[in-house]
C-alpha cells in the first residue's frame, strides 16, 4: 500500500511540474505576444492592449502561486536547491540592475532593456539549479 501510494505522490508531483512548466511558457508567450503586437501596431485599441496586459499580469501571478505550490510538494533536498538557485539569482540580478542603472545614467548604455535584466536572472536560475542537482547527486 505504501508504494502505490509513494507512486500516486510521484505521479501529482510529475503533474503539478508540468502544469507549472507549460503555465509558464503560456505566460511567457503571452508576454512576447504582447510586445510584439505592440512595437508592430496589431492592436486596434489602447483597450485592448490594457486589456492583454492585465490578463497577461494576472497569468503571472498565477504562475508564482503555482511555483509555490510545486516547491511545498518537493522533498527538503530539492527546495533547497530552489531556494539556493533563487537568492543567487535574486541577488545576481539585483547587483546587475544597480550596475545597469549606473551605466545607463553614465550614458555608456544607451538603449537599456528590462530583458536584458530578466534573461540574467533566468540563465543564473537555470545555472544554479544545474549546479546543485550536480552537487547533491
Amino acid at each position: 500500500m505504501n508504494k502505490l501510494s509513494a507512486s500516486t505522490s510521484e505521479k501529482t508531483k510529475g503533474m503539478k511540474s508540468s502544469i507549472f512548466v507549460a503555465s509558464t511558457f503560456i505566460w511567457i508567450g503571452m508576454m512576447i505576444f504582447i510586445d510584439k503586437g505592440i512595437l508592430y501596431g496589431w492592436f486596434a485599441s489602447d483597450m485592448q492592449i490594457n486589456l492583454l496586459i492585465a490578463f497577461d499580469t494576472i497569468l503571472g501571478i498565477v504562475v508564482i502561486f503555482m511555483f509555490m505550490s510545486l516547491l511545498k510538494s518537493m522533498d527538503e533536498l530539492q527546495r533547497k536547491i530552489q531556494f539556493d538557485a533563487l537568492a543567487f539569482s535574486m541577488g545576481t540580478t539585483f547587483v546587475a540592475s544597480i550596475t545597469y542603472s549606473l551605466l545607463t545614467t553614465a550614458q555608456i548604455v544607451r538603449d537599456s532593456e528590462t530583458s536584458d535584466l530578466i534573461l540574467i536572472m533566468t540563465f543564473c536560475y537555470m545555472a544554479s539549479v544545474i549546479y546543485g542537482q550536480v552537487k547533491y547527486r
